[in-house]
């Protein structure tokens, strides 16, 4: 099987892609696939990469298109996971890896997947969210909406990123005035949500044969921040990773029936992790499902399958296969 691997891409999260691409591409198996690198720029072109480094323009669209049977999709945020290279290949009949348009443009928005979660009644923090222009025209009354429904302290999160970008926790009015000021700036749409404490888990989901599995929950304890943000999750030592994981039984069987859960709501394909809050008073809350997990060194995905017997190159193995 020919398999393209496509990293970079036009997001913020582009460094990062093109560190869990090249993971992707060095760990698939030389004995059941022909691999390539394909770099997407930053102006949305495609070029394949050779081993020397070298940089040759494709078109995918019309000459190139059969030079590959798949394309493992190694992008990460909003362009590359949020159902955009998903349509363009579909369009492009190329087969691809991972979840399908509508999944992935689901699970990217935080919103539309909270409100799917909930109305399969799954448990997930209550949210108000708005956007840039009725910040700018509603200041006051929005203030006193999120004092009245979410509280203090809050999470403001931008609605369609990844690798927690823009994400800050503020403890009072004038803290999250401030920080909706400055995240707007950057972002159009934002969500406050009410902040739950207790411990931050993850659980990845793979497929085999049709049948979900969940992998083992893993335990997050950031180091150089309040929570899992982008320095904890891509520096060295950023971050400690207990998998298996130090809840009891009971928790982990249900955070894995909610990884399972998330999954299969949303609709997802091949594979899937799914942030969940283990609050102090012990209910479980989704956060989000991510439907193209990290694959650097330090990621959570592949440390959850090793500890579940599976290898690098198995687990890739499996999200071909559900993907053909």
């Amino acid at each position: 099987m020919k398999v393209g691997v496509m990293l970079g891409g036009l997001s913020t999260e582009r460094a990062v892609s093109l560190i869990t691409g090249r993971a992707v591409y060095d760990n698939l198996d030389r004995k059941k696939y022909t691999t390539s690198l394909i770099e997407m720029d930053k102006n949305g072109r495609f070029f394949l990469i050779s081993q020397k480094g070298k940089k040759v323009e494709l078109d995918l669209q019309n000459k190139d298109r059969k030079l590959f049977d798949l394309i493992f999709i190694a992008l990460h945020g909003p362009g590359g996971e949020d159902g955009c290279a998903q349509g363009m290949l579909q369009a492009w009949n190329i087969p691809y890896t991972g979840s399908g348009v509508l999944a992935s443009a689901i699970a990217m928005n935080k919103v539309y997947a909270a409100n799917i979660y909930r109305a399969h009644g799954l448990p997930t923090p209550p949210l108000v969210e708005f956007t840039r222009e009725s910040w700018y025209k509603q200041r006051g009354a929005l203030l006193k909406r999120i004092e009245r429904e979410i509280g203090y302290p809050s999470v403001v999160k931008p609605v369609n990123q990844g690798s927690a970008i823009g994400v800050s926790i503020v403890k009072n009015k004038q803290e999250l005035s401030m920080a909706l000021d400055k995240t707007f700036k950057l972002f159009l749409w934002l969500m406050i949500q009410k902040f739950i404490k207790g411990k931050e888990a993850t659980c990845g989901v793979l497929e085999r044969k049709g049948k979900i599995f969940a992998l083992p929950p893993t335990h997050i304890l950031p180091k150089l921040g309040q929570f899992y943000d982008y320095k904890s999750k891509y520096q060295a030592g950023g971050s400690s990773h207990i998998c298996p994981e130090d809840f009891s039984k009971k928790i982990n069987k249900e955070i894995q029936k909610l990884a399972r859960q998330a999954h299969r709501t949303l609709g997802c394909r091949g594979m899937s992790r799914t942030d969940i809050f283990v609050a102090d008073d012990g209910k479980l809350y989704l956060i989000e499902t991510n439907t193209i997990p990290g694959m650097t060194p330090t990621s959570l995905f592949p440390e959850a399958a090793a500890q579940a017997g599976i290898s690098f190159s198995r687990m890739l193995d499996l999200i071909i296969a559900a993907s053909s």
